[in-house]
């Protein structure tokens, strides 16, 4: 089949792409960079310049294209970049009838699920604590759209916090580990609470299924790894592959509430919807989601422990 991948050079993105390539799929990236990745030159890989911010350029990318996986976003910093993003939305869906692509793939966020009202959390499960931020928000929002209008050519995943080889983010919290993890490592509590996860491997091959397999369409999947480990644990399991001690210092989560409180408003009178307050809470309580869904329809099961895939997230980072 024929792929459109927006986000296909990033964390995420890059690894469904190499998936595509490896099961004879052809690919079509929406990118801003003049050539492709040096690791896609050569292959069944066309790169199309445009920009999510210019509308026309992702409708005319999705000529000809069977699949549509829509992994990357107008980076949402205010009110005006999330509206745009939903605004994109709406196009898609619009050319997505009209050039008759079969189906488009949506990554959305675990955060759209809130913090649940039981535990473990399916997909149907009622939030009792709703996230407002414009992240969350336009997640929700995009949601909303595809179902109301794409229910039977569209599939929504929702992501957990994802860790692995590759992420911009990570290095500097390995390097935060590594280097004061002895002296004390400051977290939201004692970190022990149930934390949601998934290795990049298992994702994106998760996520490339879902442009697969028929009983998917109209779905939304929450995407974790399906194990009852804790922050505590990932952070201790991090810090064994450094070879290194680590000191968690906790801190009571209504310390940062107080502070969160002024900085919420004054990030509004600047128009960022933060939520810092209820992050505090997201960060603090138990999160565990089942992966049955995910299973079922897509006949997908997770293959890394949180063992190995921080094992393979240290080897790159040190660059072996």
């Amino acid at each position: 089949m024929k792929a459109l991948v927006t986000g296909g050079t990033g964390f995420i993105g890059s690894s469904v792409v190499r998936l595509l390539l490896e099961n004879g799929h052809t690919v079509r990236l929406l990118t801003r960079r003049k050539e492709l990745p040096l690791e896609f030159k050569g292959k069944e890989v066309e790169g199309v310049h445009g920009d999510l911010k210019d509308f026309s350029s992702v409708i005319k990318a999705m000529d000809g294209m069977d699949l549509f996986y829509h992994i990357g976003e107008i980076k949402n910093v205010n009110e005006t970049a999330s509206r745009n993003n939903v605004k994109l939305m709406k196009q898609i869906i619009a050319a997505v009838q009209e050039k008759g692509v079969r189906r488009l793939i949506f990554i959305s966020s675990l955060t759209v699920a809130g913090i649940p009202s039981v535990s473990p959390a399916v997909e149907e499960t009622k939030p009792e604590i709703v996230l407002e931020d414009h992240y969350t928000s336009y997640k929700r929002a995009c949601e909303g759209l595809l179902l109301n209008s794409l229910a039977g050519r569209c599939v929504i995943i929702r992501p957990a916090p994802v860790y692995g080889p590759g992420s911009r983010y990570l290095p500097r919290f390995i390097y935060a580990i590594e280097k004061f993890g002895a002296i004390g490592f400051p977290f939201i509590g004692n970190a022990k609470n149930i934390a949601p996860l998934i290795y990049i491997k298992d994702l994106a091959n998760a996520i490339y299924l879902s442009g697969l397999a028929p009983s998917a369409s109209g779905q939304i999947i929450n995407l974790t790894d399906g194990i009852r480990h804790s922050w505590h644990d990932f952070l201790n399991t991090v810090a064994a592959q450094l070879g290194k001690k680590l000191r968690i210092m906790p801190i009571p989560p209504l310390f940062l509430k107080i502070p969160a409180v002024p900085f919420d408003l004054l990030a509004g009178i600047v128009g960022i919807k933060l939520d810092p307050v209820q992050y505090v809470n997201y960060f603090s309580k138990d999160l565990w989601f089942d992966n049955t869904k995910a299973q079922d329809l897509l006949g997908w099961r997770p293959e890394y422990s949180l063992d190995d895939g921080v094992g393979e997230m240290i080897k790159f980072y040190r660059g072996v």
